[in-house]
């Protein structure tokens, strides 16, 4: 995974590697082709490989994540894009498997990572944070807040992993002015990791979990702010209750926090610091990102008004950043383009899925009607928050949801979506450890967390988090 990666915890072996991948290989033949299941078309029984294979992948890490994407596209097309192997014939049946590239939720979020670029570059996210801070005042419950505030809200609109870098700039110098064995520290850096993980759920950018089930739903797929609508609650609730856990677990033993070193940290803004030099960056490129930020958002939000897709929306920001040179050559480089790849991976096993029946097949195979839909939900809930703790939580739900979409078939439509976006927004509660997302890494590195307090505030947020937001999503069901 990509925080153990990081931290060097686990060293990456070609023999290891092999081992995996051939392992991986075995079991799914072994599940998917050895086997002659009743009623299982040839083309499902492959699908049903090359989903027993990916999963297997991803979970044992034997290829990199974003590797296993363009594996399943490569089998996809390979097994099912030409009937009998025939690839003397015309046939562009092939092509269908390469449409998840074209999908609109590749260019919503690109527009995410553009916005998040643009807002780093300019150090209009640190401006922000700063203003936010200094408005909530030097209290220890008003600081949390503030914090937790504008970490959810970031996480709303870029990613989770440069929202919490960009806050770790502002929590250094608030730590060194605290003392050293005040438990409040823990309480303000598991604030940001609880406020960055959550707040990824409120939109359809936020994480790429969220972007995996509106790909699978389709047509039948909540607006932007329609997904708004159904996530914020559960999200909100649940960030304020992890909040009043944090309070009460890591008390402060100060009555003020000194947050005066804050003004020291460079925005680009002298509105609270003083500079020596010139500002790098000039100010009209803050007002534009602002404007274009605040434009993009708004168009987001009022679109069953105006009509304008999403997706179109999403290339505004692209198109003038650009254009006025905030956004570069070398900045498109630095796009998550693996994060993007994992959801193509995603949305193509997804299609693999329905088009070759296999999700027919499950769905009469395992039937699921008459039992208890609460129930249900939670099992597949849990069983997504276990596996994204030790792995990807994006690779978790490509796992899962093309399986709930089969074994849901059967139970109509409002029941299937349900399911799909409970277990996608459930993925975020996973922070049981310290690798278990970027954030805790992040806070981890600090040096001021422990594993036990990853542990504790990750079994709260696993077990409250499911609980929330399969009971207030059910009322929309």
């Amino acid at each position: 995974m990509l925080g153990r990666l990081r931290s060097g915890k686990i060293k990456f072996s070609i023999k290891h590697a092999v081992s995996k991948f051939i392992l991986s290989f075995l079991i799914a033949f072994f599940v998917a082709i050895v086997p002659d299941y009743i009623g299982l078309s040839k083309e499902a029984s492959l699908m049903l490989f090359i989903l027993c294979f990916s999963a297997l992948l991803w979970m044992t890490e034997a290829i990199p994540t974003f590797a296993v994407s363009f594996l399943i596209i490569v089998l996809e097309i390979f097994f099912l894009g030409y009937h009998d192997f025939n690839f003397d014939s015309n046939s562009k049946e092939w092509v269908y498997y390469l449409k998840p590239w074209s999908s609109p939720l590749v260019f919503l979020f690109l527009s995410g990572f553009i916005l998040a670029i643009a807002a780093s570059k300019t150090k209009l996210d640190l401006w922000l944070a700063k203003k936010v801070i200094f408005y909530f005042g030097s209290k220890p419950h008003n600081i949390l807040t503030g914090l937790m505030l504008i970490t959810f809200i970031l996480s709303m609109f870029i990613s989770n992993t440069a929202t919490t870098a960009m806050m770790m700039t502002m929590l250094l110098p608030i730590l060194k002015n605290m003392k050293e064995n005040n438990p409040f520290q823990k309480a303000i850096l598991l604030g940001i990791v609880v406020a960055a993980n959550i707040g990824g759920m409120g939109t359809i950018i936020g994480t790429p979990p969220n972007a995996i089930a509106i790909g699978i739903l389709g047509d039948k797929a909540p607006s932007f702010v329609g997904w708004m609508m159904l996530a914020l609650p559960p999200s909100i609730l649940i960030a304020f209750i992890l909040r009043f856990v944090l309070l009460k677990s890591y008390p402060s033993t100060e009555e003020t926090i000194n947050i005066d070193k804050l003004k020291k940290v460079s925005h680009y803004d002298d509105s609270t610091t003083t500079f020596t030099k010139v500002p790098t960056i000039p100010s009209w490129k803050k007002l534009l990102v602002i404007s274009v930020f605040i434009f993009t958002i708004l168009l987001w939000l009022t679109g069953p008004f105006h009509h304008i897709p999403t997706p179109v929306v999403s290339l505004l920001p692209i198109v003038i950043f650009t254009i006025f040179g905030i956004i570069d050559t070398d900045d498109i480089r630095q796009i998550r383009w693996d994060v993007i790849i994992l959801i193509i991976g995603g949305l193509s096993l997804g299609l693999g899925v329905m088009k070759t029946g296999l999700d027919q097949w499950l769905g009469t195979h395992i039937d699921l009607e008459g039992l208890n839909i609460f129930l249900i939900v939670s099992i597949f809930a849990f069983i997504v928050i276990l596996i994204s703790n030790f792995m990807s939580n994006t690779a978790a739900t490509n796992i899962m949801l093309p399986l709930v979409v089969a074994l849901g078939s059967s139970l109509g439509d409002s029941i299937v979506s349900y399911m799909i976006i409970s277990i996608a927004l459930c993925a975020s509660c996973a922070m049981v450890l310290p690798v278990s997302t970027p954030p805790n890494a992040i806070a981890y590195a600090s040096g001021h967390l422990e594993s036990k307090d990853f542990l504790f505030i990750g079994l709260i947020a696993g077990v409250a988090g499911p609980f929330f937001i399969i009971t207030l999503l059910s009322f929309y069901s």
